[in-house]
Parts: structure tokens; sequence; C-alpha cells
């Protein structure tokens, strides 16, 4: 006989995986922006879609917001670190 107890984990209902990739995307579009640039700012922009698609999927979560601006200080970062590195080895 069985009893009536699950052994499957719960899922959290208010997570949004999209706004977690997002948000993890942006982070390391942040650090890649300071150590290479074109990686960086290919991560800062994947940021940005992530966090603009949780945001019109699933409601305006904080972790989405976020990912949105981590996105785009990495490609403003990647951005002035390419400028930089042109002009000073030019």
């Amino acid at each position: 006989m069985t009893s009536g107890t699950s052994t499957a984990p719960g899922t959290r209902s208010g997570q949004n995986g999209l706004a977690i990739a997002s948000l993890v995307t942006g982070i390391a579009g942040i650090v890649f922006a300071l150590l290479f640039a074109i990686v960086g700012l290919a991560l800062g922009v994947v940021a940005v879609g992530l966090g603009a698609a949780a945001r019109r999927g699933g409601g305006r979560t904080g972790q989405a917001t976020a990912g949105l601006v981590t996105g785009a200080v990495a490609i403003v970062v990647a951005i002035v670190n390419i400028v930089i590195a042109y002009n000073i080895l030019t």
C-alpha cells in the first residue's frame, strides 16, 4: 500500500526562469565586459532580450527588471571598454 505523500520536489510559485536567466546573464555580461568586451557585449544583449521576454510573459518581476538593468550596464561597459582599447591601440 502506498502513502499519500509524494517524493517529487515541489515547485515554487512565482519563479520565472527567463528572469533568473536574464539576471545571471547580465551579471556574467558585466564581468566579461571588463575582461573580454565582445563577449560581454553579446551577453548584455542576451540579458536584455531575456529580461524583456520575462517582463512581457510573466509580469513585472524584480528579477526581470534587474536582468534588464544588468544587461544594459554590461552593454555600456563593453562599448566603453572597446572605445578605450581602440584609442589606446591606435
